[in-house]
């Protein structure tokens, strides 16, 4: 059995095109069509009906199945021998959510291919569904996404970050709503109470944002029904609405320590809390449980976590000058 063929085969039947799928694999239309006849050949069967246009037999679809578990099972075979061997070389295929994927992975990927120059990196940024399902059909090595309570029994997490919310507002917006407003800074530096910003106009998130979620159960646990200003899917906007006072806005830690120079000089910045424990938003590497994880996939866990521990080292909360 010839796994070239298998290769060319489960890549045909992504397209379903001939011509698309040669210049993909930088092969000619009769050396792909070789291949495939090779396969048909080898079972008896048909794999493909070519009229009245290309696309799977039934045998073929059931075929598919097997052929992307027997090369997922082949890579994991010479991605263990190599390790065995000490041969730090191969291609590690990483999964991030947006937007923080442009954040941390920037961050380690010198060091990572200082440790591991013969590794290849192939970077998928998409939502954390996509990347769950990408897991599960061995399309990814590992995929580092925020806690959406996975549950599939055939997946693994490992918890890498506990990424902490504030709350961003600004002096000139507060004066508005509060009477005490020095009071009111000094008390929520340390820790903010979501009663004290009642009056306070918000930006929140969309709801099918993790995050609204988050803020919608600290509100709720708080007795608050937040006035809002507006709704958005986009945290670069927050960051605009807070500079201009138009409302208090939610932000998530890294993206704080991303923006933190571009904050105005009269915002504060409050650690959300909710009965005395931080509201935060759980970072993960997720994994299928039945891959073969590499020593470099290990290795670039690792320099994740320490990225992580980086960010947490640093006091991000501040009081607007005067």
């Amino acid at each position: 059995m010839n796994f070239e063929s298998i290769y060319y085969f489960t890549e045909l039947a992504k397209t379903l095109n001939m011509n698309e799928t040669g210049e993909k694999l930088y092969i000619s239309q009769q050396t792909l069509s070789n291949h495939i006849k090779r396969l048909e050949d080898y079972y008896g069967t048909k794999l493909f009906f070519r009229k009245p246009k290309l696309m799977l037999t039934p045998i073929g679809e059931e075929y598919l199945k097997y052929a992307e578990k027997l090369l997922t099972a082949e890579s994991d075979m010479i991605n263990k021998i190599r390790d065995m061997e000490s041969e730090d070389r191969g291609k590690l295929i990483v999964g991030a959510s947006s937007p923080r994927a442009d954040i941390f992975i920037p961050s380690i990927i010198e060091k990572f291919t200082e440790e591991f120059p013969q590794v290849g990196l192939v970077l998928y940024e998409k939502q954390s569904n996509e990347l769950e399902d990408m897991c599960l059909e061995n399309k990814l090595d590992i995929a580092i996404s925020i806690d959406e309570n996975y549950k599939n029994e055939n997946l693994k997490s490992r918890l890498l970050f506990d990424e902490k919310l504030y709350l961003c507002v600004s002096d000139r917006l507060l004066e508005k709503y509060v009477d005490d407003l020095e009071a009111l800074k000094e008390k929520s530096l340390e820790k903010i109470d979501l009663r004290d910003f009642e009056k306070v106009p918000f930006l929140l998130y969309t709801q099918d944002n993790r995050i609204r979620s988050l803020i919608n159960q600290s509100f709720k646990s708080a007795g608050v029904r937040p006035i809002d200003y507006i709704e958005t899917a986009y945290s670069r906007i927050a960051l605009a609405i807070c500079n201009k006072a138009l409302a208090a806005v939610f932000i998530s830690q890294m993206n704080i320590k991303r923006w933190m120079e571009e904050f105005g000089d009269d915002i504060n910045i409050f650690p959300l809390y909710v009965k005395n424990k931080p509201v935060s938003l759980g970072i993960y590497a997720i994994k299928n449980k039945n891959r073969y994880i590499t020593k470099y996939t290990k290795r670039f866990v690792e320099l994740l976590e320490e990225y992580f521990e980086s960010i947490n080292a640093e006091k991000l909360e501040k009081i607007a000058k005067k």
